[in-house]
């Protein structure tokens, strides 16, 4: 679905990512890994097109899609979360639900993503700005969902929630897989939650892969150095 081969990305003169390699196949799960800094995010950027690569060569579904812009990346079929979720804060989540719709020329799958997040249902006449972080998530996810990727790009959706909704959330990645097939590519900093869920992991360090695998092979104890803060 997705392959990435010897990307190179750099800020003006400063390279961020070097010779990086990965795939994602239809229906997996695969976990991005590192500390912060080592250019996890640079990478889904580039991935969605809001960043060029200087070198290398990214495909999705057999299309080089290097030099392709974001939006014909999203027709496409790429979904994109980003970091802080990025929703519309003066919007009811109808609305900001709505605007995902019109923007890709569809007004179905509302009931899908209601009901793979029930919470939201309770939710749609509320400004977006107000809901708790967790419920924040659920809505970006939610949205990313109505443009009907094949690829999900989630970068930190655990990121200051609190557990209990972590858990919906893991429960809804989970279903994404498995009921609708996608590929997701999410980048998480916590090892559980990432063996909970992904099929094959990718441990980045100072922009370049340093360790990959199948998450069964994954071990605390061997890749401890190259993960959290």
């Amino acid at each position: 679905m997705l392959t990435v081969e010897r990307l190179d990305v750099a800020y003006g003169g400063s390279q961020v990512l070097w010779g990086v390699d990965l795939s994602v196949a239809q229906g997996e799960v695969l976990c991005l890994m590192g500390r912060n800094g080592v250019g996890k995010t640079t990478l889904l950027k580039t991935v969605m097109g809001l960043l060029p690569a200087r070198g290398g060569r990214v495909s999705f579904d057999g299309a080089d899609i290097t030099r392709w812009s974001s939006d014909r990346r999203a027709r496409a079929g790429i979904g994109y979360v980003p970091q802080g979720r990025e929703i519309f804060p003066h919007l009811t989540v109808e609305e900001n639900l709505r605007v995902a719709q019109l923007g890709c020329g569809r007004t179905d799958r509302m009931d899908d993503v209601l009901d793979l997040f029930p919470a939201l249902r309770r939710f749609l006449g509320r400004k977006g700005g107000v809901l708790s972080g967790g419920e924040q998530q659920m809505l970006a996810i939610g949205r990313a969902l109505l443009t009907r990727p094949r690829l999900l790009m989630l970068d930190e959706p655990t990121e200051g929630i609190q557990p209990s909704l972590i858990l919906e959330i893991e429960e809804a990645i989970r279903r994404i897989k498995k009921e609708m097939g996608l590929a997701v590519l999410l980048v998480e900093q916590y090892l559980d939650f990432a063996e909970r869920l992904a099929d094959a992991y990718v441990i980045m360090a100072k922009g370049a892969v340093v360790a990959a695998g199948a998450t069964r092979d994954l071990h605390a104890d061997q890749v401890k150095q190259h993960l959290t803060v």
